[in-house]
């Protein structure tokens, strides 16, 4: 039982109350022997000796503080009333509360956004059970230095082989014109999944059943799981549709089940059908091209998989030599399958953010370090007396880092609360807009770990704005209570809290050009002029897959399928043009104002081909360029964008025959390739592949010769800056290209959708119509990304201006009250107002000045830097006089506000009468 007393005894020690009661008792004990000892040996009054017994002790309060730094279970205590202490700070500086506050919660959501980011993307995980331990296992062509996609045969022989991977199964993806309620045929992401597939993701279907390995057979009947989007959507959420069938392009399948919402395994499909693979693609390195995945077995590692895989690569290199001997197995987990950084890039990655984030970090609570330390000026005398009454500096700056952490927790709350509605409002169509499919384990949601990393980022505030101030404040302490003066003491800004304050200003002048640069940009892209009506004119994606069982490697089967699907598209496009209100319809094969990729190309010319050989040419005659963007259109283009021919012919239909080889270029390609020469006539070969026009292999490309000339059609991306430069080569919708058809409308092209969809199923079921929309608004996720980032700079800016003007009216604020007596003998003395105000005003001008100096400068080199880059590099030379201008009445605009923060310190300084001032100690 003697442990059991022990306990109590250390549990009485946590309590406050007696642990207190214990020091007062002990400091009593030995105040009481030392007067006896006195009274006994030196003949001392009983008063004088406990006079002298105090004095030969010292302050009790020191010692007290003392054994309180000496009891571990006593600090809690501390820390509470340090915390309360800064509770009550909160409220009796609002402004500080305020203006701190808001910068740290800032900092705290900024790096908490940084950090979800990045660890959405380098440490995903998947909202499963034992999620961590699926696996994708694939063929990787050393040769090629890509991955090997087709791998029936391996996945074959991985199932039966394979021991530390476990329900190991396979998908590829398949979209198929899905028929909903309303009878309207659209494309939907559709995996065809072994069973084993639902049994990894562990999640019971909604309605009905999940897939089976019975429905893997060739001979069992089509059925069908439908995603819970799909099902509330397209079915209008009918809980009956269990047991129902629905088209499926040209077939019809059984549904047979219905996911839970937020369900899209593999990646982010909508429906799922039975894995069946052609006997006949069991062949090594043919067949489809499939995904592999499977579960580590348990007590299995991934690094057991990986050298079991690696066996059987081995072995398969050896039999298989012609197919195999290039290719290496490889296990990876199931979300990390899409990552192409190694773990080195993906560490240089995150340290570079993280960087980042600390950095903002470290310069906002700088800024409101400097707000305590001027708030702790003010306690000066408050500070003075408690280190008299025997308070250590270490429990001095304890109680002011546990003020800021109150200020810094108040922050984290409003942070991560905005992180977390940001990231619900804007993450996913963010993520949306940057790619095609978004896999269902990229959560924006904050999650524990960036909660965890946040807290982190708070104590680390916490104690930039508070032991840094607390530090300074509490130097030379003992030296300024000999001072005995309230008025001058010893506290001053150093050249680091001007340094800040500088850096400040100039980030605060340099953010709204980066603000006007965007904006810019933005209205750039709204307003980018593609040379026909925009509005007016529907843009519909179209494709169809390859007819199952036709062989993916066959020329002919290709070929087939290129014809079959070029019928079609000409059978649509008659039925779309007799619609009422159908102008017009061609095809293209990518939009206006999408990033059409340049190509290298040469001109069958003197000139020109002097220039390529490296012979002797004139640097005028040389010419200028000697790369295009090119476009396949079909023939009747021109004329459904109502563009006319400038010069020359436009297509014909016999353009399109083979031998033809004409091309049609548009006006910036006459201006910047020929330099204003005649271009009819004239003729041109176009890089294929990795046969360059003017290299070696080059007489094997044939010449196309220049027909006509139209007007710049939006043949740069609405990003790019840089003028139109375009050549359009005839070809047949679906035979040469997989097509977008441009329909030309009167009225609201929108309005035709519906209609176009039904035409087209009842042409061909498996003839796919995607996401259609006004050629417009081809742009208008860009925008949504620019406007995105005008507003994130609109924040950074104000967090900036807010943290300027809070800082100099602290500087200016703690210079007054140190130099009161100052003031007033330099008033007693005759000085007038104006010379007061100058003696004031000196410092915070010139720290604004060299601000705005210093943002001034960011803008000069953010311009070069800018003229640098593709995408801006004519900004220096689109920037207006009147834009210029506005950047000028910022600076000056921000030199008055910031002095607007000096003007009620200033006004406090002259209030100071100089007998009072002279009073000050």
């Amino acid at each position: 039982m003697r442990w059991i007393h022990a306990a109590r005894a250390r549990a009485r020690l946590l309590s406050r109350r007696e642990a207190e009661e214990r020091m007062n008792h002990e400091m009593a004990f030995h105040l009481e022997m030392e007067a006896d000892r006195l009274v006994r040996e030196e003949g001392l009054t009983p008063q004088e000796a406990r006079r002298r017994a105090v004095i030969a002790f010292g302050i009790a309060e020191q010692h007290k503080d003392a054994m309180r730094d000496g009891r571990g279970p006593a600090w809690p205590s501390g820390l509470a009333l340090d915390l309360k202490l800064g509770l009550r700070m909160l409220v009796k500086y609002p402004g500080m509360t305020i203006v701190g506050g808001l910068a740290m919660a800032f900092a705290i959501w900024t790096g908490a956004m940084v950090f979800q980011v990045v660890m959405l993307f380098f440490n995903p995980a998947l909202p499963f059970p034992d999620g961590d331990r699926l696996v994708n296992l694939r063929n990787w062509d050393v040769q090629a230095n890509d991955p090997e996609p087709r791998a029936l045969h391996d996945f074959v022989v991985w199932r039966q082989a394979m021991r530390t991977v476990t329900d190991l199964g396979a998908w590829t993806n398949v979209t198929r014109n899905l028929t909903g309620r309303d009878g309207e045929a659209r494309p939907t992401q559709v995996a065809a999944i072994t069973a084993s597939g639902f049994r990894v993701a562990a999640t019971p279907p909604l309605l009905g059943r999940a897939l089976v390995p019975a429905d893997e057979r060739a001979d069992a009947p089509t059925v069908m799981v439908l995603g819970h989007e799909v099902w509330r959507t397209r079915f209008a959420g009918d809980s009956t549709i269990v047991g129902r069938t629905v088209r499926l392009d040209d077939a019809y399948a059984t549904v047979v089940g219905v996911m839970p919402e937020g369900f899209t395994f593999p990646v982010a499909h909508d429906a799922w059908v039975p894995f069946r693979p052609d006997v006949r693609d069991d062949a090594p390195r043919r067949g489809p091209a499939i995904t592999i995945f499977g579960r580590l077995a348990p007590g299995a590692t991934l690094d057991e998989a990986r050298t079991e895989l690696a066996a059987l690569g081995q072995r398969a290199a050896r039999e298989l030599p012609d197919t195999h001997r290039h290719l290496q197995p490889q296990v990876v987990a199931y979300a990390q399958m899409f990552g192409d950084m190694s773990q080195a890039e993906e560490g240089g990655v995150l340290a570079l953010t993280q960087v980042f984030a600390l950095m903002l970090l470290v310069l906002t609570c700088g800024n409101v370090a400097l707000l305590l330390f001027a708030r702790a000026a003010t306690r000066e005398s408050e500070i003075i007396v408690r280190s008299a009454l025997g308070a250590s500096r270490r429990r001095i700056v304890a109680q002011l880092f546990a003020e800021a952490l109150v200020l810094g927790g108040v922050a984290a709350a409003v942070g991560l609360t905005a992180a977390q509605v940001v990231l619900r409002q804007w993450g996913r169509p963010f993520l949306q807009a940057n790619m095609d499919d978004v896999p269902f384990w990229l959560d924006p949601r904050l999650s524990p770990s960036t909660v965890l990393y946040a807290c982190l980022l708070t104590v680390l505030g916490a104690a930039i704005a508070g032991v840094l101030p607390g530090l300074k404040v509490t130097r030379g302490l003992g030296s300024r209570l000999r001072a005995g003066t309230t008025g001058g003491g010893g506290m001053r800004f150093g050249g680091v809290w001007t340094a800040v304050i500088v850096a400040q200003v100039a980030v605060t002048v340099a953010f709204p050009a980066l603000v006007l640069v965007e904006v810019r940009e933005q209205q750039r892209v709204r307003t980018y002029d593609v040379g026909f009506a925009a509005d007016e004119y529907l843009a519909v994606p179209l494709a169809m897959e390859t007819a199952p069982g036709a062989g993916v490697d066959g020329d002919t089967a290709a070929a087939a399928h290129r014809a079959r699907f070029a019928m079609r598209v000409e059978t649509l496009r008659q039925r779309v043009a007799a619609e009422p209100g159908v102008v017009g319809v061609s095809f293209v094969d990518q939009l206006p104002r999408t990033n059409y990729s340049y190509r290298q190309i040469a001109l069958d010319d003197p000139t020109w081909i002097a220039a390529a050989s490296g012979a002797a040419a004139t640097p005028a005659a040389r010419p200028p360029r000697r790369y295009t963007k090119i476009a396949s259109v079909d023939p009747s283009y021109f004329d459904v964008l109502e563009a006319p021919i400038l010069a020359g012919r436009g297509f014909q239909a016999a353009d399109v025959a083979a031998g033809a080889r004409v091309v049609i270029v548009d006006q910036g390609f006459v201006d910047q390739v020929l330099q204003g020469r005649n271009p009819i006539g004239q003729r041109v070969r176009i890089a294929d592949g990795s046969i360059a026009p003017d290299g070696p292999g080059a007489d094997s490309l044939p010449w196309h010769e220049i027909v006509g000339v139209v007007k710049e059609l939006g043949m740069i991306g609405a990003a790019e800056t840089t003028r139109a430069l375009g050549l359009y080569l005839p070809a047949a919708a679906g035979s040469g290209f997989a097509p977008h058809m441009v329909i030309h409308a009167q009225g609201d092209p929108m309005a035709l959708v519906p209609r176009v969809r039904r035409l087209a199923t009842a042409v061909d079921p498996t003839l796919r119509v995607g996401e259609p929309q006004r050629l417009d608004q081809v742009a208008d996720d860009l925008l949504w990304l620019l406007g995105t980032w005008v507003r994130a700079t609109l924040v950074l800016t104000a967090v900036a201006l807010l943290l300027s003007l809070a800082g100099i009216y602290a500087v200016l604020s703690f210079t007054v009250a140190r130099r009161t007596r100052e003031i007033g003998v330099r008033v007693a003395l005759g000085a007038s107002r104006r010379r007061v105000v100058t003696a004031i005003f000196r410092r915070p001008l010139t720290q604004v000045g060299l601000g705005i100096v210093g943002g001034a400068t960011l803008i000069g080199l953010g311009a070069i830097g800018l003229a640098h880059t593709y995408q801006f590099r004519d900004w220096p030379r689109h920037l207006s006089a009147g834009q210029i201008a506005m950047l000028v009445a910022y600076a000056a605009f921000m030199l008055v506000v910031c002095l607007l923060a000096c003007i009620v310190p200033t006004r406090r300084a002259l209030r100071v009468e100089p007998t009072v001032a002279m009073r000050v100690e």
